[in-house]
């Protein structure tokens, strides 16, 4: 298994969309993708692994954060039709800018990391700093790991495994009787 990291970094102007930002700066792009061999692959194909998610969020919170930006988006679309047409009219646009704002923001902002995702094309991450992109590569690394882990795992879920417990002393048997019965 080979963990790619692509790094990039665009210089945002005045404005910036994704993340919404006003003022100039610069956001970095981190691309993370798995190279596997055939005996991983099948094995996480095999064992359902695709669509095991590596790191967990709350798609509520994830949701919640989303929302805020979307909103401003929408407020600033109802103003702007509003200044130009009607208050009925601006309703419209500003719900279609909220709600396709909120999945655009939904989908660059979420946590949650599944196995797939890092498998196909791979998945981009933005950072708004250098600090941030270095902490999120060494958190991709870790789990990434763990994932390798859980493949070596799977490849002896099927063998008998043959642990050897050595007998204990008199006073020792004491207190391990007494420690399990609690």
């Amino acid at each position: 298994m080979n963990l790619l990291l692509n790094r990039d970094q665009n210089s945002s102007s005045v404005f910036s969309l994704i993340p919404l930002r006003i003022g100039s700066g610069v956001t970095f792009t981190l691309h993370a993708s798995l190279e596997l061999d055939k005996e991983e692959e099948a094995l996480i194909w095999k064992y359902n692994f695709a669509s095991a998610a590596l790191v967990v969020s709350d798609p509520i919170d994830d949701l919640r954060q989303s929302f805020r930006p979307a909103l401003i988006l929408g407020l600033v679309t109802f103003i702007a039709v509003w200044l130009i047409g009607s208050i009925w009219i601006a309703y419209g646009p500003a719900i279609i800018v909220t709600l396709v704002m909120t999945g655009v923001y939904f989908k660059t902002l979420r946590e949650q990391i599944l196995v797939r995702e890092l498998m196909a094309d791979g998945r981009k991450f933005r950072c708004d700093s250098i600090v941030a992109l270095i902490q999120k590569e060494a958190y991709i690394e870790n789990i990434c790991a763990y994932l390798r882990q859980i493949l070596e795992s799977a490849k002896n879920w099927h063998d008998r495994e043959v642990l050897m417990i050595p007998p204990l002393s008199k006073e020792e048997a004491k207190r391990a009787v007494l420690s399990t019965s609690r």
